[in-house]
């Protein structure tokens, strides 16, 4: 009998099962192109008005897979130093949410840094998942969840009551930059707790890092 999701089925079954074949370290990938929309990004903010940039819908989706892949290849020992950890690839193919398997599967993991990925990955559902429209209580159009964005700078806003609408706000390249930082942070906790050696984890860091020179001009 069929199946109702067999896309969903098959990514479900790749992830905590284990079969023969050839898999690779893809969250490099896409750490790779989160960079170079960063740079983008950078670019795009100076030629606008040092903050609005389009970029950053892109960007915080891209780095959440990243985390997502890195997070698979740690349990399914892909890297050197990584174990087959069969309990958290089951959590991760069926959870759709990666902070809450953060949570779940690594007991140490921080609580500072784990609530900063609770917000941010709230940012990534509003990008995927838009609700460009207003709330009922809110006059300047950013989320109540999410005002602490707007009261830390993180948006792109006018800083009035009328401002500008949902998914303009989210186009922020601070909001990028904060998100950026964010996963470093996380993976760097990730490879420790998985007992890597610091010359590893160096070099992976490399790239979740944003050259600072991009935002010099910023």
């Amino acid at each position: 009998m069929a199946t109702l999701n067999p896309g969903r089925d098959s990514r479900q079954s790749r992830v905590a099962n284990h079969y023969p074949g050839v898999s690779g370290t893809s969250s490099q990938d896409f750490s790779h192109l989160a960079k170079l929309l960063f740079q983008t990004s950078a670019e795009y903010a100076k030629n606008a008005d040092g903050n609005c940039s389009i970029y950053t819908l892109a960007g915080i989706p891209i780095l959440f897979s990243a985390l997502h892949c890195l997070l698979i290849e740690l349990n399914a020992g892909m890297w050197a130093n990584s174990h087959f950890d069969k309990t958290t690839l089951v959590e991760l193919a069926k959870s759709g949410n990666d902070v809450s398997v953060i949570a779940k599967c690594y007991p140490t993991f921080p609580d500072k840094l784990r609530q900063k990925l609770d917000l941010l990955i709230q940012v990534r559902h509003e990008i995927l998942h838009p609700a460009h429209r207003p709330g009922p209580e809110e006059k300047n159009n950013t989320p109540e969840y999410l005002v602490s964005l707007r009261e830390a700078g993180l948006l792109q806003s006018t800083g009035n009551d009328v401002d500008y609408i949902w998914l303009s706000q989210l186009q922020s390249h601070r909001l990028f930059r904060w998100a950026f930082n964010i996963v470093r942070d996380t993976v760097d906790t990730l490879l420790r707790l998985h007992d890597f050696h610091a010359d590893m984890t160096a070099g992976i860091l490399q790239s979740y890092s944003t050259d600072e020179t991009i935002d010099a001009s910023l």
